[in-house]
């Protein structure tokens, strides 16, 4: 948990200091007097990165040349204090864990999580792929370590690639010529593979979950599904007759992996975890569209065109659900979020930003049930203090 915050130059946020207790804190106040920019200052330190800015030089103040978030944490599991501190200028970045300088701010992910909750998740059903891969990987990241360096192991190599690809399309060449091509693609089909394995075992793991945080928030009124879906399995495919991994193979990949990390290799009572089946099926995939690839200038297949499935009614969420739908299959996913980060690293702080607004009655209730049941540390900001369905335990009033 937080403990406290202090924070210089964030959007309209100047010289602010507060602190925080266990249980649930609301923040609260007009329009425009920073709420969100608090929440958005303590998932920074506790994340590395912004929930709302893709460059964090976007928190900067109007006509500001910087900013400084600081800020304590308690690490249960060890019961000591976590000193975090993240200054970020117009041309220089400096970060800090107990006074020790870290490369970036992406090194302080995976120690004391957080989970956000806000209107926008909506678009974890309407939005592209892209916003359900990004959630899924965050889960992916909680669960290990490992987990982490593939997935930034597979986008570096990714880049690469399509780097090349795009250089073979204008220029009739690259760099390294067809040896460094398939250099590139033999470290994209090991890690894709390895990535791939991890996804899968989580999207087991949660779909379940997530089906079932629906079911409560929405009375059971209906149901909800969820799947991984993968561009180099064959009932996706329309590009060309490459050969993929049967319905045997990938049920056989999915218990392996729910049994051990893919990133093991020690033996177990039924041997091996295998990925040489994703490697075979997804090297044989890329060769069927080499020709493609060189003419398009990029990556056709691999992760990072995959997407997760959420459906109800046999249709899919994104077309078919209605906005109320949407909502509460959003928080379920979200909930499954904080059971992840609970289950593999420690209860996480959950942020919710105003997330009550757009909820009817019985859903708010059900979600407030549900906050009260996962006992985390709680931030919650609204500009209607009186209309929460909870009692805090502490209130912090803004003022524009």
């Amino acid at each position: 948990m937080i403990s406290n915050i202090f924070i210089d130059g964030v959007r309209c946020l100047s010289a602010f200091e507060c602190d925080f207790g266990p249980g649930i804190t609301v923040v609260h106040g007009a329009n425009g007097c920073g709420k969100t920019s608090l929440l958005e200052s303590v998932h920074l330190l506790s994340q590395g990165f912004s929930f709302r800015a893709r460059d964090l030089k976007e928190m900067i103040a109007w006509k500001g040349d910087e900013f400084l978030v600081r800020g304590e944490f308690v690490d249960e599991r060890l019961a000591t204090g976590v000193n975090r501190a993240v200054r970020i200028g117009r041309r220089s970045a400096e970060i800090r864990e107990n006074g020790v300088s870290l490369k970036s701010p992406a090194s302080l992910f995976g120690k004391m999580p957080a989970v956000v909750m806000q209107p926008s998740d909506i678009e974890l059903l309407r939005g592209a792929p892209e916003v359900r891969r990004s959630w899924l990987d965050e889960i992916l990241c909680f669960k290990s370590a490992a987990n982490t360096s593939v997935l930034r192991r597979y986008r570096r190599v990714l880049q690469q690639r399509n780097k090349w690809l795009r250089d073979y399309k204008h220029n009739d060449g690259a760099v390294g010529g067809d040896e460094m091509f398939r250099i590139l693609t033999d470290q994209l089909v090991e890690l894709g593979a390895k990535l791939w394995a991890a996804r899968l075992a989580l999207s087991r793991e949660i779909s379940e979950v997530v089906t079932g945080y629906y079911r409560k928030l929405s009375g059971g009124v209906d149901e909800i599904t969820c799947a991984y879906k993968s561009s180099i399995l064959k009932e996706l495919d329309a590009l060309d007759g490459a050969e993929f991994l049967g319905d045997e193979d990938l049920d056989k990949v999915a218990m392996d992996t729910d049994r051990q990390s893919p990133y093991e290799t020690a033996e177990d009572e039924d041997g091996p975890v295998d990925e040489e089946s994703l490697r075979v099926a997804f090297s044989r995939k890329l060769a069927g569209l080499e020709l493609a690839e060189k003419s398009f200038g990029g990556t056709l297949a691999g992760p990072h065109r995959d997407d997760l499935g959420v459906c109800i009614g046999g249709s899919e969420m994104r077309s078919s659900g209605s906005q109320g739908q949407c909502r509460c299959a959003a928080v379920a996913m979200r909930f499954a979020a904080v059971d992840v980060a609970s289950r593999y690293l420690c209860k996480p702080i959950l942020l919710l930003d105003d997330i009550f607004a757009e909820l009817d009655v019985n859903r708010r209730e059900s979600v407030a049930s549900l906050i009260r049941e996962k006992a985390c540390q709680v931030i919650i900001a609204t500009p209607q203090f009186e209309e929460l369905p909870f009692k805090a335990d502490a209130a912090i009033e803004l003022r524009a």
